[in-house]
């Protein structure tokens, strides 16, 4: 059975503003730089009908992963991430770790708020491997969570900076 995590973040900037810099080229060569890790890339990134699509590859090193996923993947962390954002401020997030039979799938969402906006994505993870899969899923989805806590800190600072 997957795994499923939620992640909620909130920004003092309208929706929009978040949405604007979620797609930009630079703010996704700055996150990569600051966040990506090893050998961190941005793959493509293509727009085609109010559509924005973008694959990344990041890393995280082995020695930041808990045991059970050391084991399986027998070094570093890379994630091959495809996320694609509409005009509504909604898009999706597919993911996928070589090495590792399965991938994280989920929906993210946008919103105003009173004092600025909300970001929320739901992902669910599933690993296709008898026993340990579920141990192996809540492990990826702590780091997943993280990283997106991390994006979101950074996606803050980052629309500061704009001004």
């Amino acid at each position: 059975m997957p795994s499923r995590m939620e992640h909620r973040a909130s920004f003092a900037t309208p929706a929009d503003t978040v949405h604007a810099a979620l797609v930009d080229e630079a703010y996704l060569a700055d996150r990569l730089q600051a966040l990506g890790g090893t050998n961190a890339s941005v793959m493509d990134r293509a727009e085609h009908n109010g559509e924005v699509t973008y694959r990344v590859r990041q890393g995280l090193a082995a020695d930041h992963l808990p045991s059970a996923v050391r084991t399986l993947l027998k070094g570093d962390l890379v994630v091959d991430r495809t996320e694609t954002w509409r005009a509504d401020r909604t898009g999706t997030v597919t993911a996928t770790i070589p090495g590792v039979p399965g991938e994280i799938t989920g929906k993210s969402t946008l919103s105003d708020t009173a004092d600025g906006s909300t970001w929320v994505t739901e992902l669910e993870i599933r690993v296709s491997i008898p026993i340990v899969g579920g141990r192996i899923e809540k492990a990826i989805g702590e780091q997943v969570v993280k990283l997106l806590a991390n994006e979101a800190a950074f996606t803050e600072k980052w629309l500061a900076r704009q001004g």
